[in-house]
């Protein structure tokens, strides 16, 4: 989707130094403090969501062995399997999710590498729920959409998966839909108007919202949250 930042939430870890700054929203650039002789940002913050770190903190062996940025001259390969999305199997970490759960840099993903992790649930119109996908949160940045318009980060907007949103370069047939998102966890609903497309959701039932919108069925520290939905 053009230059947006999509992102369920960020944590990094400064190896070296005693105690961690977490930080509970991605940026579009690296946080202040991000050491230069670590990996891209871009790279170790793709390859924790696509480990699920956020949710492995109790797995602390996991946790040390994977979760924190590589020196800029160590290659992942040095680390156990588990560590890398590309070679994740029901084998290696139970677990842990697939290479598709969302775009590791290492592993780009497509819509048929998505197949395997999309619900077999559909919506063709209003009343038909979609279930089994997660709500996560992105900012504007001031750059359009894949529908080509501008919006703020109070509008309440999502992007789609781009299994349902089609060519992110072109308008898809679904920009202008309505869909309304109901948080699973406490029944909270939001409205929201399709503007952008989402490479980076862990399934085609998956939405990325708007600050504002995801705000108003979950607090934002949470990163990401079970949803139903439908077109209305």
């Amino acid at each position: 989707m053009f230059n947006t930042i999509h992102c369920a939430y960020s944590l990094f870890f400064l190896t070296y130094f005693a105690s961690a700054l977490i930080l509970p929203r991605c940026a579009p650039r690296p946080p202040a403090g991000y050491p230069p002789t670590f990996e891209p940002y871009a790279t170790y913050h793709a390859r924790y969501l696509a480990l699920d770190c956020e949710g492995k903190h109790s797995d602390t062996q996991f946790f040390a062995d994977c979760c924190h940025p590589l020196p800029a001259n160590e290659p992942l390969s040095s680390r156990p399997a588990k560590c890398d999305p590309s070679r994740q199997s029901s084998t290696t970490h139970e677990t842990a999710p697939g290479p598709t759960a969302h775009a590791a840099a290492q592993t780009p993903t497509t819509t048929a590498d998505k197949s395997a992790n999309t619900p077999s649930s559909s919506s063709s119109g209003s009343g038909d729920f979609n279930f089994g996908g997660v709500a996560t949160f992105f900012f504007q940045n001031g750059v359009a959409g894949a529908c080509g318009k501008v919006h703020k980060d109070t509008d309440l907007i999502c992007a789609m998966d781009s299994a349902r949103y089609g060519n992110s370069g072109n308008e898809s047939p679904l920009c202008g839909k309505q869909v309304r998102i109901t948080n699973t966890q406490n029944d909270k609903t939001v409205t929201v108007t399709v503007a952008d497309d989402c490479p980076t959701c862990i399934n085609s039932n998956s939405i990325d919202l708007s600050q504002t919108a995801f705000e108003q069925i979950a607090d934002p520290s949470q990163g990401e949250v079970p949803i139903k939905w439908e077109f209305v």
